[in-house]
């Protein structure tokens, strides 16, 4: 098991760690109004739906509505620098990514938020590898044949992802470097034309979302080599890129949320044993299906430590492929 799934599986139910010394005042009358959970994405995108089914759960929970307010644009900065800026009561959340929280970090020179300074982890949401597709058409079975191919072809092998420095370039780029071969990277904007390009077979491969591509793999459109994490039962039989001969590969894509730093530590554990009861509710997991992916959760402190340790790591990885956004 991985530093990540150690983190994230090893979840507790954060309200049996209330201490007695501790303020209960906030947790007690917690919440008193509605609650805004904001979403770096457009209304109808895969993680606007994880955020509108733990919406629905929580708001069951608390007693107040939990309103999902969609602020796309600007690659999540928009949505990150408006919870930065929030009043530090618990009513503003932010459902925050991988992208926003440990690589964008070291794409951009200057963010108008601080991940380490403006935040207080509540709890990771979901947790996903990512999955190597290729185009039928493609001469290759397994993650091996496809570096065999691509070292007897160099530069016929393509890849497509949703942007430049989006974690399934940056997934491509590590690929790539572990196998030595040479992939051409075609970025798109956004998961829907990179997949319509991909069934026509504009481009050949891709590390893609769990979500977008299970009912491909499944009509024999795309065909799966790997998954960059655990096992997945959409995908029967596909190998981890470990077992598939390959390291150093292990890419996860996940959603979690974070409330303005400051939050009371009583209200942040408040919230995160909500969204650990949700996140283990029949309900949920049945809501989570239809996409092909299942909720997460653990404490405010894992979830801290998995930000700090993948953005140790992506560090590295964005200086070594050269992307920059400004």
């Amino acid at each position: 098991m991985n530093h990540i799934q150690a983190v994230v599986f090893s979840a507790c139910v954060a309200a049996s760690m209330l201490l007695p010394g501790m303020t209960r005042v906030h947790a007690q009358t917690f919440p008193t109004k509605p609650l805004r959970l904001i979403v770096p994405v457009p209304a109808g995108a895969g993680a606007d739906f994880v955020a509108r089914a733990y919406a629905q759960r929580l708001t069951l929970a608390l007693g107040q509505q939990v309103v999902v307010d969609n602020r796309g644009g600007a690659a999540g900065i928009i949505a990150m620098e408006s919870v930065a800026r929030a009043v530090a009561d618990g009513y503003t959340l932010v459902q925050a990514t991988v992208a926003t929280t440990s690589i964008m970090p070291f794409m951009y020179s200057k963010l108008p938020y601080d991940v380490a300074k403006d935040f207080a982890p509540v709890t990771i949401t979901t947790l996903n590898p990512l999955v190597l597709v290729v185009h039928p058409s493609l001469p290759v079975h397994s993650v091996q044949e496809l570096i065999a191919y691509g070292k007897a072809n160099p530069r016929k092998l393509s890849y497509a992802s949703v942007g430049s420095g989006s974690i399934q370039h940056l997934a491509g780029h590590v690929f790539s470097k572990a196998t030595g071969i040479e992939m051409v990277h075609v970025p798109y904007k956004g998961a829907a034309p990179a997949t319509v390009d991909l069934i026509a077979g504009q481009v050949n491969t891709a590390f893609s979302g769990v979500g977008t591509v299970a009912a491909l793999v499944t009509a024999g459109k795309l065909r799966a080599l790997a998954l960059t994490g655990k096992r997945m039962e959409v995908f029967e039989g596909v190998p981890t890129m470990q077992e598939a001969g390959v390291s150093n590969v292990d890419m996860w894509l996940w959603n979690g949320v974070l409330a303005p730093a400051h939050t009371p530590l009583s209200i942040v554990r408040r919230l995160n044993a909500e969204f650990v009861k949700a996140a283990h509710s029949p309900e949920l997991i049945a809501a989570m299906a239809t996409q092909g992916t299942s909720p997460a959760s653990n404490s405010p402190e894992e979830f801290g430590k998995l930000i700090r340790e993948e953005q140790v790591r992506f560090a590295k990885i964005v200086k070594e492929s050269g992307v920059k956004a400004d």
